[in-house]
């Protein structure tokens, strides 16, 4: 099933630079691109693509780093198999031929394809993959993923992973979001965890060729596993000093591939046949609320009531349109996609987040926890004005204007909300500190559809810290023993209608309570030129997630693509 999202209205529109909050890694944060240089464009059989960095690349090609250049995972090094996010389904197999469970879920069987040799000519076998996961587990600041199995390569070609007990949720990161690395080469580092690794031995489909503070290069592995792939020669990653100097490279055929929103952009694809645009939602965006005052949030949005409130008194499509310019899709209370993970969303789930305000409803949800309306007509209780603030980074300029949109949209109905724009960093800093009332950010999606990561990465008290210090995942300061206990047994749990009903039950908590209040599905729109390069993700062809930033992604699409005219 491919993904759609109901409030979309195209995929081909007008569109605007604004956040740049991409998945990098768990909880890892970068900006799309932003600036200057421009590349030199006409690459003999190659393309040109943004890096998302700002100013200077530092160079880390390690894919155990949280700073890791994004082509490391996907375009060198490779997973076992690729989960493309915009569908559900089956994986595809890539370094792995065949998976399976037992019934039990206790042990993890893979099939590891013959015939692959790493860019050094050494051959891939069984042992690379078990020496990867028993990496892992062996060092904890790479282990993202919370792995704690036993892996055993019992010949060439097959690795069993143990555990000692059902786990399969694990299975998806170890598989779809693992980047195996040669034994032979790995095991002689002794710093896995903060070396750059300058000179990257992988499977992919590209190998560095060169690197500047400005760019990089990546060319063509001859050895690559897949048989005519990849066509290109070359990808060139070019460090820009600003959207317009981006967007500049753009039009004049410098750059090939970009992900981020650009003003009018439409308006070049209207005129160029070589320019296209592609908008595939998929990332969810909420205000963030510090929730729990027993992990030291102060302020009215401690307040369920309050948090419901304001989810019932804004104009979702409102936004979209001011702000979004007419982009960006519908999201649930469950915080999940309502089309694609719809299996999984309580039938008698209450709609909370529907398109337009019911300020009648939010008044009643106030009134009824005791908030009255003061003199100046914001509601008050017990001398707590109902202010609060949103925080994002000053560059997002969409998200500024979101919330300037709520903040007329919530004044008419007496609460007190307004944007606090920062520098970048200085907002980093407070959502992973939880120094804010609400934050404005993504809640990302998985390795695959399984409602599971949402829940616990973002609702549990594990993913998440007391104010003051740093949370892994969840900056809500959200915390519910009940939710906690759902989610374990969730993740234990083989029976997948019994999966489901646990998801439900942790619904119907989260929900009402809304630590996160969903604001929409957010945009995000590629541009792709094909002027040099055909074979760019479809409409009708969505085979990977478009978005140059798009780690695992960007290897797939890179390996697919044909030099123009061929």
């Amino acid at each position: 099933m491919i993904l759609r999202t109901p409030w979309s209205r195209s995929r081909w529109s007008r569109s605007r630079w604004s956040r740049g909050a991409v998945p990098l890694a768990a909880g890892a944060v970068a900006l799309i691109l932003v600036t200057g240089c421009a590349p030199q464009g006409g690459d003999d059989r190659g393309i040109s693509i943004s890096t998302g960095a700002i100013g200077d690349i530092t160079k880390n090609f390690n894919p155990f780093s949280p700073n890791v250049l994004q082509p490391t995972l996907g375009a060198i090094y490779e997973p076992l198999f690729f989960y493309n996010n915009l569908s559900v389904g089956e994986p595809k197999p890539m370094l792995g031929t065949e998976y399976s469970w037992n019934d039990e879920a206790t042990e993890l069987t893979i099939q590891v394809r013959d015939g692959v040799t790493w860019s050094d000519g050494e051959a891939l076998t069984a042992d690379d993959v078990a020496f990867t996961f028993d990496l892992i587990a062996a060092t904890p600041e790479i282990n993202t993923i919370g792995y704690s199995g036993s892996a055993e390569a019992v010949d060439d070609d097959t690795v069993v992973v143990t555990f000692d007990e059902p786990s399969l949720p694990i299975g998806p990161e170890l598989i779809g979001r693992t980047a195996i690395v040669p034994e032979h080469i790995w095991s002689e580092f002794d710093d896995v965890a903060n070396f750059v690794n300058e000179e990257p031995v992988g499977t992919g489909p590209f190998t560095l060729s060169s690197f500047t503070p400005q760019s990089y290069v990546l060319k063509k592995n001859p050895s690559y596993w897949q048989e005519g792939k990849p066509a290109l020669e070359t990808l060139r990653y070019v460090s820009f000093a600003s959207g317009d100097a981006a967007t500049t490279a753009m039009v004049n055929g410098q750059l090939d591939w970009n992900t981020g929103l650009v003003p009018d952009f439409s308006d070049e694809v209207e005129s160029n046949p070589t320019l296209n645009q592609i908008n595939t939602p998929i990332n969810q965006t909420a205000w963030i609320a510090c929730a729990d005052v027993s992990l030291g949030c102060t302020g009215p949005q401690t307040d369920p009531a309050v948090r419901r409130a304001i989810s019932l008194g804004i104009d979702r499509q409102e936004i979209i349109d001011i702000a979004f310019e007419g982009l960006g899709g519908a999201v649930s209370p469950a915080m999940l996609l309502p089309e694609r993970d719809a299996d999984y969303i309580a039938p008698d789930l209450e709609d909370t987040t529907g398109p337009h305000a019911d300020p009648a409803a939010a008044a009643a949800v106030l009134e009824e926890a005791g908030w009255t309306r003061g003199a100046d007509g914001v509601y008050e209780k017990d001398g707590e004005r109902l202010s609060v603030t949103v925080q994002m980074p000053q560059e997002w300029t969409s998200y500024v204007t979101a919330v300037e949109v709520a903040s007329q949209q919530l004044a008419d109905i007496g609460i007190d909300l307004k944007p606090e724009a920062l520098p970048g960093a200085q907002w980093n800093e407070n959502r992973f500190s939880g120094e804010f009332s609400f934050t404005m950010d993504g809640v990302y999606q998985g390795p695959s559809a399984d409602p599971y990561y949402i829940y616990a990465n973002y609702y549990t008290t594990a993913a998440t810290a007391p104010v003051g210090e740093q949370a892994p995942t969840s900056y809500s300061r959200y915390t519910d023993p009940e939710v906690d206990a759902l989610v374990d047994q969730a993740r234990v749990e083989v029976d997948p209608e019994r999966r489901r009903e646990l998801y439900f039950d942790i619904q119907r908590i989260i929900a009402p309570s809304m630590p996160y209040i969903p604001v929409l599905v957010v945009p995000t729109v590629t541009y792709y030129n094909t002027d040099d390069a055909t074979g760019w993700p479809t409409e009708d062809d969505l085979y990977a997630f478009p978005a140059a930033w798009s780690i695992w992604n960007l290897g797939v699409v890179a390996a697919n693509l044909q030099p123009a005219g061929e």
